[in-house]
């Protein structure tokens, strides 16, 4: 059990600095599309664009595979 408790740690961990990373790039190439949307508590526009960030870096490491 505890090398399951271990493995999902690590997980958690490596999907938490995804999306660090990814929020950080939002915020560094779109500024102000992200101070608007967090101004208008509109999230969801925020987790979309992280969403597809993330979705842009696998494509990009699958097809560097």
């Amino acid at each position: 059990m505890g090398v399951r408790v271990l493995q999902l740690n690590a997980a958690v961990g490596i999907v938490s600095s995804l999306i660090a990373c990814a929020t950080m790039w939002l915020v560094l190439t779109r500024p102000a599309a992200v101070a608007d949307a967090v101004a208008n508590h509109n999230y969801g526009a925020v987790a979309a664009a992280i969403g597809h960030q993330l979705v842009a870096w696998m494509r990009a490491v699958l097809q560097f595979v």
